[in-house]
């Protein structure tokens, strides 16, 4: 081929190869090795710190029925179960029997102050139940171990152990004490309560186990309360005098006790309840006035008065809610085999505590009642939670025909609230 002929082609050729944008190597360049073109730097895609999910919170309310009746209790002493059951004395076994089946029937034990100020609650799905124990101080009734728990011959041992077995039911009484007509034993012997010697109550210590056992009862959420000095039979009849020292030197002898054992600090949580003597009043009207003007050493007035009824007057004891209780004429009825069926037979009349969340709303309101009032009103409205008395860390309201109302207000420090978590679907 004529040289000048090739050079004009191959001149051809590369200039088709550069307007089609191709790369080509010509066949007679020399070989070279593989170019190492760069990778190119990666930029790190940006960490983002996830929104945490917002865990709604709620207020956990408890509601009653408004129209609320509750059966209250008399026991006295307690004795061995070699012994028999009478009006005034129960044997234990009889006593854990009674209380398991008030368990088995969905009852609960609660302080009888909360029951006639209004402030009661219990666990959902119970039923509120108060005991109440006259007479006080023998040892069968309550008396306290070295190791600081209540002996198991007494009342109260049986009580404490079985709270230890299901908390759920409570560990609460009303105790109705007589201080001035019997020394207080210190020590226990098989089942058998005495004092120092065993012989004679010839030393002034029971006056300080006694201030200590009472001191251990309040500090343990037991409630003591003025039951007259001396218990008299003759009460109906006594003077005024008479009927206002009974009142009286009963709170002061029963502070007395206190100071001796260095447990004065117990004194400021004491309240103002009467058990009248037998569950009857003086006859006069001027005794009568007495006693409902009655007010404690630290001039606290009488906040009940409680009266008894036997097996032939069985009955349930309405709430302050229903409108038709009078705090100055509160019924109890004495324990018995009998009673514990009657209250069993009626326990459908005693309504069940229920359960109610409100919200959501921010955590710092959890103690606004302005809005937790709002929140009630809003679960009523749209059904979610029914109509009745709420508690709500101590706070009360009134749910009725629409309207939501404060009833009162706890005054004490603040319970914290707990947030309900809302459940997450599982993927």
């Amino acid at each position: 081929m004529n040289k000048h002929i090739y050079k004009g082609w191959l001149a051809t050729l590369l200039v088709l190869f550069a307007l089609t944008g191709c790369s080509v190597v010509s066949a007679f360049s020399p070989t070279v090795g593989p170019t190492n073109t760069p990778e190119p730097t990666q930029t790190p895609a940006p960490t983002f710190t996830p929104t945490p999910t917002e865990i709604p919170f709620y207020l956990n309310a408890t509601v009653w029925n408004s129209d609320l009746e509750v059966p209250i209790l008399i026991y006295h002493e307690f004795v061995p179960n070699y012994m028999k059951t009478d009006a005034t004395k129960m044997r234990l076994a009889d006593f854990e029997n009674e209380i398991q089946a008030f368990y088995d029937n969905g009852y609960s034990l609660i302080s009888l102050k909360e029951w006639i100020n209004g402030t009661f609650t219990l666990p959902e799905g119970k039923k509120p139940l108060i005991i109440t124990i006259d007479d006080l101080w023998f040892g069968n009734q309550i008396f306290i171990n070295d190791d600081g728990t209540p002996n198991e011959y007494s009342g109260i041992g049986v009580l404490w152990r079985f709270n230890q077995e299901h908390p759920d039911f409570g560990f609460k009484a009303a105790l109705f004490a007589i201080n001035g007509d019997k020394y207080y034993p210190e020590k226990v012997v098989g089942d058998m309560f005495q004092a120092a010697d065993g012989i004679t109550w010839n030393t002034p210590s029971w006056r300080i186990k006694l201030g200590n056992t009472i001191a251990w009862a309040v500090d343990h959420g037991l409630e003591v309360y003025n039951h007259t000095l001396h218990h008299y039979f003759y009460w109906t009849t006594s003077t005024n005098a008479v009927i206002k020292s009974e009142l009286s030197e009963n709170d002061y002898t029963l502070r007395d006790f206190l100071t001796e054992a260095d447990r004065s600090d117990v004194i400021a949580k004491l309240d103002n309840i009467i058990a009248l003597p037998q569950g009857l009043w003086p006859d006069s009207y001027s005794g009568k006035q007495i006693v409902m003007d009655y007010k404690n050493p630290e001039g606290k007035p009488v906040m009940a008065i409680m009266e008894a009824y036997n097996m032939d007057a069985a009955r349930l004891t309405p709430s302050i809610f229903s409108g038709n209780l009078d705090t100055n004429h509160i019924a109890r009825i004495t324990a018995s085999r009998f009673m514990t069926q009657f209250i069993i037979d009626h326990k459908d009349q005693v309504p069940t505590m229920m359960a109610c969340k409100l919200g959501p709303l921010e955590a710092s309101q959890a103690s606004d009642l302005n809005v937790i009032q709002a929140a009630i009103q809003t679960a009523v409205s749209a059904q979610a939670c029914p109509e009745g008395i709420y508690n709500v860390n101590g706070n009360v309201f009134i749910a009725k025909a629409g309207n939501v109302t404060l009833y009162k207000a706890n005054t004490d420090a603040a319970v914290p609230a707990q947030p309900t978590p809302t459940p997450t679907a599982t993927p």
